[in-house]
Order: C-alpha cells, then sequence, then structure tokens
C-alpha cells in the first residue's frame, strides 16, 4: 500500500489546524470551563491575554475554514439560491425563543464574517447622576467612598469577560464540530455569490496581535502564508 504525498501547502494546513485545536483546548481547560461555560469575570491581565489570542486564533480559523472549503469545492455544499428569492418563515432560533434564564446554557455560533471595524469616535463626557456630589471635610467624620471610576486601576482587578468567554466556547465548537462549521462556511460563500446584489466574503488584514513579539516566529511566518493565501484564492474566486 503507497501513501500519496501531501503538498507543502497542505500539510502546513493540517499542522495550522491541529496546533490551533490543542491550544485552543488548553485555553479552555485553564480557564476551568466545564459544562456551563460562564466566566463572568477575569482578572485584568488574564482578560488580556485572552482577548489577544482570541483575535489570533479566530483570525486563523476563519483562513483554514475558507481554504478548505474552496479545496473541496463550493459545489459540495450544494447551490446557490436564485438571487431575490424571498426565504420562507423560519422557525424562532433557540437564541430568539428560549427564555432569557436559559440564554446561557445555549452553545453560540462561531462568526464566519470578519468585523468590518468601526469608526473611531471620541466618547461623550461623563454625567453625574443628580449632579456633582457635595464632599463636606468634617473632623469626625470619614470622607465618603469614591466612586467606581475614581478607583486606580490595579492588575488585580476583576473585569467583565462574559462576552470573550462565549467567543471562546464557539472557537473551540469548531474543532469539536468541524464539518459543521465547514458546512456552514460553504454556504455562507455560496450566499456571497448568489446574486450581482450580493455581499462578496472579504478577509480583513490580520490583527495586530497576530504580530506580537510573544507569538512564536514560525506561528507568525504560518499565519501570514495562510493569510496570503486564503485572500488570493477568494480573489479568484469573488472574478469567477
Amino acid at each position: 500500500m503507497s501513501l500519496t504525498p501531501l503538498d507543502p501547502f497542505q500539510s502546513l494546513v493540517m499542522v495550522a489546524w491541529r496546533r490551533a485545536d490543542y491550544l485552543v483546548h488548553q485555553m479552555v481547560r485553564a480557564l476551568g470551563l466545564g459544562l456551563l461555560p460562564c466566566k463572568p469575570f477575569l482578572p485584568r491581565p488574564v482578560r488580556a491575554r485572552l482577548a489577544a489570542d482570541l483575535a489570533r486564533f479566530e483570525a486563523l480559523t476563519r483562513r483554514l475554514l475558507v481554504l478548505m472549503v474552496l479545496e473541496k469545492g463550493l459545489s459540495f455544499y450544494g447551490a446557490a439560491r436564485p438571487w431575490g428569492t424571498a426565504r420562507g418563515k423560519q422557525p424562532a432560533s433557540a437564541h430568539t425563543s428560549a427564555p432569557q434564564s436559559r440564554r446561557c446554557l445555549i452553545v453560540p455560533a462561531f462568526r464566519l464574517a470578519e468585523s468590518t471595524g468601526r469608526a473611531a469616535s471620541t466618547p461623550p463626557p461623563r454625567r453625574l447622576k443628580g449632579g456633582p456630589r457635595p464632599r463636606i471635610l468634617r473632623l469626625d467624620q470619614p470622607l465618603p467612598p469614591p466612586e467606581p471610576w475614581e478607583y486606580p486601576v490595579l492588575a488585580e482587578d476583576l473585569v467583565p469577560s462574559q462576552p470573550l468567554i462565549r467567543r471562546l466556547v464557539a472557537l473551540n465548537q469548531v474543532f469539536v464540530d468541524p464539518a459543521t462549521h465547514l458546512a456552514r462556511m460553504g454556504r455562507h460563500l455560496i450566499r456571497s455569490r448568489a446574486g450581482p446584489g450580493a455581499r462578496r466574503y472579504r478577509l480583513a488584514a490580520l490583527p495586530p496581535t497576530a504580530r506580537a513579539g510573544r507569538v512564536p516566529k514560525d506561528e507568525r511566518a504560518a499565519l501570514e502564508q495562510l493569510h496570503d493565501e486564503a485572500v488570493y484564492q477568494l480573489d479568484l474566486l469573488n472574478s469567477s
């Protein structure tokens, strides 16, 4: 029995997928996420590290899904619905029909499209409710406690992190059930080419965290190579 050698780029895709699978599972284990992936607060340094790792691995996973779908061919995932065809009435999804108390138990869906970014805006000045609070200095009474935003920023502070936890759970689910997410990406690419008015699927530039110094050099080079190839293949697909 003879084995057909893989193309070097196919080997790169396989190694990148398995490496991301292992590292994402390690992130889930390190945070102690069990059957109920709920961890509303994390220490400030842990949250910052999680946000950086999520941005890098989400970008890598999207590019791997695109490359694997295009290698198999869009025809494998069905035909596109004619442009302008009205969709039938869909039943209410679990995200909208479930009670508010049970929505935390629903596994979130991995986001296939990348964010286009928001225009920079200056936040409005903070306004105090009821006007400024008077601080009367009396020798026999202590000062009133400061407002929450008046405390200094400390490394041991607990900050809200549940949105990041849900993104991590959704990312981990891609590696738990890759066939479902490959089919989702295939259908998403088909819909993006359904007609002249359809919005083409585009990949944004790699996030700055993908080029951070703490990321291994070989991982940075592999991610840039995968990004360039995915963008090239999408350009060919969109121009056909």
